[in-house]
């Protein structure tokens, strides 16, 4: 895995992608939902929803939540339960799930999905 920031976020949206995780339809609603509602819901709505592989997607994200001091392991429902006591901390994973997100949505389109 690349140990750049940006090179992570290329790398991880790609793979969303070309993995089949998410589809273009998925990734704009998942999107939406981070931007309107924030992590937290974000997190509630990928597990809600039968047709996303909740598993697959984090662990597919999982080496850029590793950026922030709370570290993840496979617990996800703990990891962003205690995101939200650092705001800082927070702000900093929404931005970079909607730059995935927003990357992921390119890639799909380049692709043709």
């Amino acid at each position: 895995m690349a140990n750049n920031l940006d090179a992570m976020i290329n790398k991880i949206s790609f793979d969303i992608v070309s993995q089949n995780i998410v589809d273009e339809n998925q990734i704009n609603k998942m999107l939406g939902v981070l931007a309107n509602d924030g992590v937290y819901a974000w997190w509630v709505y990928i597990k809600s929803k039968k047709d996303i592989n909740e598993k697959r997607l984090m662990d597919t994200i999982k080496s850029i939540l590793n950026f922030m001091p709370n570290q993840v392991d496979d617990n996800y429902d703990k990891y962003f339960e205690n995101l939200s006591q650092n705001l800082s901390n927070l702000l900093f994973s929404k931005e970079i799930l909607e730059k995935i997100l927003i990357y992921a949505r390119y890639h799909a389109k380049a692709m043709g999905d």
